[in-house]
C-alpha cells in the first residue's frame, strides 16, 4: 500500500503506532483485570471489578480498535498532504489529552516518579509523548513532508 508520508513518518505513523494500537484493542480481551489495575502503577488488581471499570476498559479497547482502522484508512488512502497534516494536529491535541487523563488518574507524585512506571505507564505516558513529539516535529517539517502523487511524480 503506498503513502505520501516520508519514511520515518511512514514507519512510526503508518506501521508501529498501528501496531500498537491493535495490540492495545485485544490487552483488555486477554488480560481485563491486568489492562484494568495498569493504568496505574502501583496499584494491587483488585478481587472483583466494578462494571463500569469492566464497560470502561472494554470501551477503551474499542477506542483504540477505532484509531488503528482511522490511521491505516487516513495513512495508506489519502493522496492530500492536508488531511495528514490535519490527522497529526487532532492527534497531537489528543496526546495531550490522553497524558492529561493518565495524570489524572496517577496523581503528582506517582506520575513524577518515573522509576516506579509500569509498562501500561510508559505507553501511556512515555510512547504517547513520543509520539507527540514526532507528530510535532512532521508538523515543522523536520522529516519533510507528504508528497501528493503528482508533486512526487513531477520531482522525479
Amino acid at each position: 500500500m503506498p503513502t505520501i508520508f516520508p519514511t520515518w513518518p511512514h514507519i512510526l505513523f503508518g506501521i508501529l503506532e498501528p501496531i500498537s494500537l491493535a495490540l492495545g484493542s485485544v490487552f483488555p480481551l486477554y488480560d481485563l483485570q491486568g489492562f484494568i489495575a495498569g493504568q496505574t502503577p502501583n496499584v494491587a488488581s483488585p478481587p472483583t471489578l466494578h462494571p463500569s471499570s469492566v464497560a470502561l476498559a472494554y470501551q477503551l479497547g474499542n477506542v483504540y480498535s477505532l484509531l488503528f482502522l482511522v490511521g491505516v484508512g487516513v495513512c495508506y488512502t489519502t493522496t492530500e498532504p492536508r488531511v495528514l497534516r490535519n490527522y497529526l494536529i487532532a492527534l497531537a491535541i489528543a496526546d495531550v489529552g490522553h497524558v492529561y487523563a493518565t495524570f489524572l488518574g496517577m496523581g503528582w507524585d506517582a506520575f513524577a516518579d518515573v522509576a516506579a512506571w509500569n509498562a501500561l505507564t510508559w505507553g501511556n505516558i512515555g510512547a504517547t509523548g513520543f509520539l507527540f513529539v514526532n507528530r510535532i516535529a512532521y508538523l515543522l517539517g523536520v522529516f519533510g513532508y507528504a508528497q501528493a502523487p503528482k508533486a512526487a511524480a513531477k520531482r522525479e
